[in-house]
């Protein structure tokens, strides 16, 4: 008898009339050391199985990859790292290392986890190199195996220029955009970096590379952001030597950043200015010359200086009684600038004057209601 009968029999049903009898029959497969269990099966609540036909390569591959990170993920927080009880399972051990303590440190869980974490490391940089919008677990932590360069800047041959205002910029603003462009960590060291007499550690300690010629230090996870990084750094070092500093579009927008960042950027003061001169030039009053005042932009008859009592026709003035004029402005001004005496007529102090000047006409008019205010004691500033 075989086994498929022996399980129809001793269950008493018949097989004809069961629908589930193949199954109780069905021999159970034997398990071999290399298979995989069905509980290594990656599941990831919330995520078909059943991938839409319309998908691109692309898209599948990006997929596959959420779905890997997303089960590592999961394992590493529940601490499902797939360890087999049965000792025949696993794989050889390494030779032990211990700890000074005598703690063993590559234990079979310490190493099952940094194997996990490095795959899901690999997943998670497929996946941002496919889509770099990618967002990585909120537990993940890049490994610190970082790739390191330096770049030297020339400032002993050209000690006239500030490379390190070029690289730093206004506030730390351009080594910041740099920093966020590249993906790689920039940090300026060496002779020159920090101003004397400034502390950066507070245990005193030396600061690194602080005995090297001036150099940009760049970290990065990556060859390609370190690379990078290191290109646009030569890039703006060749160009603060090629460009002169007028000329240097980068030292142009820092300048004006650090005029933005104080509140002190006037962007359309000077449009402004040139506007109105140019709309001054077009007015036609303003060509007008007075022939009193030599002022410009109105007429004789409309001038302050004008004596109401006088036409027009009899102001008109040759260049001897001009001449004449400026002379008696000039002794006024001294005498002003000395004190008043009173004139032959008795007038009160500071009455009846009327000047040529239109420029000065505020500032007698001042003087003079100084004099009128103070009782004819008038002192020069």
């Amino acid at each position: 008898m075989n086994k498929r009968a022996f399980l129809c029999i001793t269950d008493g049903s018949d097989s004809k009339n069961d629908p589930n009898a193949w199954a109780l029959a069905r021999p159970r497969k034997r398990r071999s050391r290399w298979s995989k269990a069905d509980e290594d099966k990656t599941y990831v609540p919330g995520m078909p199985t059943q991938l839409p036909p319309n998908l691109t390569a692309e898209q599948e591959k990006m997929y596959i990859l959420q779905l890997q990170i997303e089960d590592l993920t999961r394992r590493l927080k529940t601490g499902d790292l797939g360890i087999s009880a049965n000792p025949e399972d696993r794989s050889p051990s390494p030779e032990p290392v211990y700890s000074s303590d005598g703690k063993r440190l590559n234990t079979r869980e310490y190493r099952t986890r940094k194997t996990m974490e490095e795959n899901r490391h690999n997943f998670i940089q497929q996946m941002l190199e496919l889509n770099p919008e990618y967002k990585p677990p909120i537990d993940y932590r890049a490994p610190n195996n970082k790739i390191t360069d330096k770049i030297f800047i020339p400032q002993d041959d050209h000690p006239h220029i500030n490379f390190v205002g070029l690289l730093i910029g206004p506030r730390g603003n351009t080594l910041k955009a740099l920093e966020k462009e590249t993906g790689a960590k920039i940090i300026i060291r060496g002779k020159g970096s920090v101003k004397d007499g400034k502390l950066v550690r507070r245990d005193g300690m030396p600061i690194p590379g602080e005995d090297e010629p001036l150099h940009a230090f760049i970290s990065a996870t990556t060859p390609e952001s370190c690379q990078k990084a290191v290109e646009k750094i030569e890039s703006i070092i060749r160009q603060g030597i090629e460009v002169p500093e007028g000329e240097n579009d980068l030292r142009k927008a820092q300048l004006r950043e650090l005029a933005l960042l104080n509140g002190t950027l006037r962007e359309h003061e000077g449009l402004a200015r040139l506007r109105a001169l140019s709309e001054a030039q077009n007015i036609a009053t303003n060509k007008i010359q007075c022939s009193l005042c030599l002022g410009l932009g109105h007429l004789a008859s409309d001038c302050k200086l004008r004596d109401p009592n006088v036409s027009v026709e009899q102001l008109g003035i040759n260049p001897t009684e001009r001449a004449k004029m400026d002379s008696e402005y000039t002794a006024l001004m001294a005498e002003l600038g000395v004190g008043y005496s009173t004139g032959g007529s008795g007038a009160p102090h500071g009455t009846g004057m009327f000047f040529t000047f239109i420029n000065d006409f505020e500032v007698i008019c001042f003087l003079v209601q100084e004099t009128n205010r103070c009782g004819g004691q008038f002192s020069s500033y």
